[in-house]
């Protein structure tokens, strides 16, 4: 791919209106959102002048922290550095995106998370489970803030050609001590850079076909750990072929590279049919990942097999059907029951918790619904027209058991409300 070099095309004022545009959507409720657009044009016009003769300096960043399972250090950015950075790549975004792999979804338009879940979803139920029987999830450790901004740099110089655009990369790398500032725009570009080449070279199997001395090593230990860990009727029937017949099938491995490779983020995930070559590929992977962009992997990996489910990016993936994850269906039912007790409908449950229920609607959970009764059937449409109030005047959802009302009164509760 030819490396990026400065157009000129951001350094206009319709292209400082996009990116303002584009940063402020929903955020107009926001008090430093309406102090910029107080004098818009002025601001702007600003930016447009900073871009261009570069005297742009990146502001002081303001700590936050947030707990979410566990501590993130975000680091917040004047306004005036957001659209800044926003105009300064938006005419770059797209050769920025097609960089990285298709295989790395993450932020890319239209893509992000529920693209990386169509794509790892779509592959698993193509293909048979005997040609991906096992896979292997590895984490990154700290991956933003542990980034090596030597590293940054020069993975930056291999997308951007010498110049204004590349300086500017250069100036937010910079602008924080260690690692990425988390909070910018910029920084999920470099969480896609960083790792960009990794990618390319993972699913070429670490490049060891063009080197005959690595080819031999890996291939003397594919056969060797192949003999050593010998467990299945399938293993003893390899064996049973000779050690020049798992030879030449490891050099088809490397032949054939990683297809079931993906990335989000820090979040990378190996599968593959043979055990023995997944660990020879998690191996390679960690040692480059440590060597060649100092990332620290989690301990936390091994190999499973794929029937017991991929847990990634909030599902588990199996080989017929897709689950949501338990901690996403526990939040999810809490809030219902929630709502639910202080009477609020049906329907405005679904208004308030729409994006929790949109995020687990592309997963198999229409028993879930049906367990908190908020699925939408005609059945239950029908049912509900049909029943009839007990008394004059009432509703036919105001109908309740008269068990409930049992177990309320030997409790000492007070009674429901649709019963007052």
């Amino acid at each position: 791919m030819r490396r990026i070099r400065d157009s000129r095309k951001n350094e206009s004022l319709d292209n400082a209106y996009k990116a303002y545009d584009n940063y402020s959507d929903q955020k107009h409720s926001r008090d430093y959102v309406q102090a910029f657009d107080a004098n818009l044009q002025h601001n702007l016009e600003e930016i447009v002048r900073m871009i261009a003769d570069e005297s742009w300096v990146p502001g002081e960043y303001t700590e936050k922290l947030i707990y979410e399972r566990k501590i993130r250090k975000l680091a917040k950015a004047p306004i005036e550095d957001h659209v800044l950075e926003s105009a300064t790549i938006l005419p770059y975004e797209k050769a920025i995106y097609d960089y990285s792999s298709w295989r790395a979804p993450a932020v890319k338009p239209g893509l992000g998370t529920h693209g990386m879940f169509r794509l790892l979803r779509n592959e698993i139920y193509k293909w048979p489970v005997e040609d991906m029987a096992y896979y292997v999830p590895i984490d990154a450790h700290h991956y933003f803030p542990l980034m090596d901004h030597a590293i940054l740099k020069q993975e930056l110089a291999r997308l951007v050609k010498p110049g204004k655009l590349l300086n500017f990369f250069y100036k937010v790398v910079d602008s924080y001590p260690n690692g990425a500032p988390l909070g910018i725009k910029v920084a999920q570009l470099f969480g896609q850079i960083y790792l960009a080449r990794f990618d390319r070279l993972a699913m070429r199997f670490f490049d060891i076909g063009k080197d005959p001395e690595k080819l031999s090593y890996w291939t003397q230990r594919y056969v060797t750990d192949r003999i050593c860990t010998a467990r299945t009727p399938e293993d003893f029937r390899d064996l049973c072929l000779g050690p020049a017949y798992l030879a030449r099938k490891f050099q088809r491995y490397v032949g054939e590279g990683v297809p079931f490779y993906f990335r989000f983020v820090d979040n990378i995930l190996f599968r593959h049919a043979d055990k023995t070559a997944l660990h020879i590929i998690l191996e390679l992977a960690i040692m480059h990942l440590s060597r060649d962009w100092h990332v620290t992997v989690n301990k936390d990996y091994n190999i499973r097999p794929c029937w017991t489910g991929i847990r990634l990016c909030g599902y588990v993936f199996y080989p017929d059907h897709v689950a949501a994850g338990k901690r996403n269906k526990k939040e999810l039912a809490r809030h219902v029951r929630k709502l639910q007790k202080l009477g609020v409908e049906e329907e405005d449950i679904r208004i308030r918790l729409a994006s929790r229920f949109g995020y687990i609607k592309h997963a198999n959970s229409i028993h879930l619904f049906k367990t908190l009764g908020m699925e939408r059937s005609l059945g239950k449409i029908i049912k509900n027209r049909r029943v009839r109030p007990p008394f004059e005047g009432m509703a036919g959802n105001q109908k309740v058991k008269f068990s409930s009302i049992v177990n309320i009164s030997e409790n000492g509760g007070d009674c429901p409300k649709t019963l007052i």
